[in-house]
């Protein structure tokens, strides 16, 4: 027995040689009906969506953070604090936004820091090299900045400093 050709016509064609099937119309959809909303799980969505921005938006975007081993002394003031690099010196570290720079040792920083390893020297190699890095990418930001003046490099240091 011979294999059976299918005859194509327009693109469509029948292996039994017939002529194409039209395509089916589609059913009818359903009449409207309205939606009822129910307003429990709507109201109990809508406050965890509030408590979630109220929490974002009622503290403050800066914070001074000191760490385990300083204890900073008590202070008053009305004026916010103001975004800028931390410095925070404690009683075994120097760091730059929580970042380790230099080891300090019975008060003083350990030479191996300091520009040619001179323990009389008061330049801290690795505290002057993230500062710098830190300078040159908010002056980056600000280049790309210039009509927002919060953005703008203003050079600004917090020290946070052990009692």
């Amino acid at each position: 027995m011979a294999p059976q050709t299918q005859d194509i016509v327009g693109g469509r064609g029948e292996p039994s040689g017939g002529a194409p099937k039209r395509p089916r119309k589609r059913a009818k959809s359903q009449p409207y009906k309205p939606v009822h909303l129910n307003m429990l799980p709507m109201m109990a969505l809508f406050t965890v969506v509030l408590c979630a921005l109220l929490k974002d938006y009622s503290s403050d975007p800066v914070q001074i953070q000191p760490t385990p081993d300083t204890r900073l002394p008590h202070s008053n003031t009305k004026l916010p604090p103001i975004k800028a690099v931390q410095v925070v010196i404690s009683r075994s570290s120097i760091l730059v936004d929580e970042t380790k720079v230099a080891d300090v040792e019975a008060g003083r920083v350990k030479p191996i820091y300091k520009k040619n390893n001179d323990p009389k020297s008061m330049f801290i190699v690795p505290l002057y090299e993230l500062l710098k890095k830190k300078a040159d990418q908010e002056k980056l930001i600000a280049k790309y900045n210039k009509k927002r003046k919060e953005l703008q490099f203003k050079g600004l240091l917090t020290v946070v400093a052990d009692k």
